[in-house]
């Protein structure tokens, strides 16, 4: 199923109408709290922003906050878990240098700082057409079944460095992917002292040191888990109750 956001659908009619025509009754309209696009297939699920590249100069804009707008998106869009994440920029981007007063190369490298800060996957479509043809695509391979395929399986710490075995426990956090693991290790520079942050430290402390190093404050929810996960106690009679 796909969910169109009521507003994106009352602004972006022509999109909506594509959809419908190709998929039927697997398109539906609700309120959505995140994103423009919910798509729920049977092998995965994502989220998507669609944002023209009006929006996305407006979006960047700092407002009474000092960010902009698109920022407290993304934040949002870091909760979503079990879901891709996809940001899908419409529409020129040469317009940006012939037609604004914007730094050509700022956006490129907000940009840049999408997706590895947030790890969100950047998609570029011409026009509406191109938008509506890749949601279409997406929501597919979202739900078939992939073929059978040999699994490569994950490298065996015993061949691996001591600085990629660190890399390896730190991405272990929940939703810290390697961009964010790296960023801590060069922050707090071992493992050990990875942990013994993000136990004792403010959340707003660690998002502050950190950004020296991934270019922007990472995802306060993420900062958040991680300490949790830390910091939990864990029961014993806890985990003997869980098993099977």
């Amino acid at each position: 199923m796909i969910f169109v956001d009521s507003k994106e659908a009352s602004k972006s009619k022509r999109i909506l109408e594509m959809l419908t025509n190709v998929l039927g009754q697997q398109v539906g309209i609700k309120n959505l709290e995140v994103g423009d696009y919910l798509l729920d297939g049977s092998e995965g699920m994502a989220v998507i922003e669609r944002k023209t590249v009006t929006d996305l100069l407006s979006s960047l804009k700092p407002d009474e906050s000092g960010r902009g707008r698109i920022w407290s998106q993304l934040d949002r869009f870091a909760e979503m878990n079990s879901f891709e994440k996809i940001l899908i920029i419409e529409g020129w981007l040469g317009a940006i240098r012939k037609m604004t007063e914007w730094n050509e190369a700022s956006v490129y490298r907000a940009l840049e700082s999408i997706q590895k800060g947030y790890e969100v996957v950047v998609i570029h479509t011409p026009d509406w057409k191109g938008t509506g043809a890749y949601v279409i695509a997406k929501y597919k391979s979202l739900s078939e079944k992939p073929e059978p395929r040999d699994i490569r399986l994950r490298v065996s710490s015993v061949s691996m460095t001591p600085e990629q075995q660190a890399l390896y426990i730190v991405e272990g956090l929940p939703r810290v992917g390697p961009s964010l693991a790296k960023a801590l290790l060069k922050a707090y520079g071992s493992v050990k002292n990875v942990f013994d942050s993000l136990a004792s430290k403010p959340v707003e402390l660690l998002r502050d040191e950190v950004a020296k190093f991934l270019g922007r404050k990472p995802p306060e929810v993420v900062i958040k888990n991680a300490k949790d996960v830390i910091t939990k106690e864990i029961k014993l009679e806890e985990l003997e109750e869980r098993k099977p």
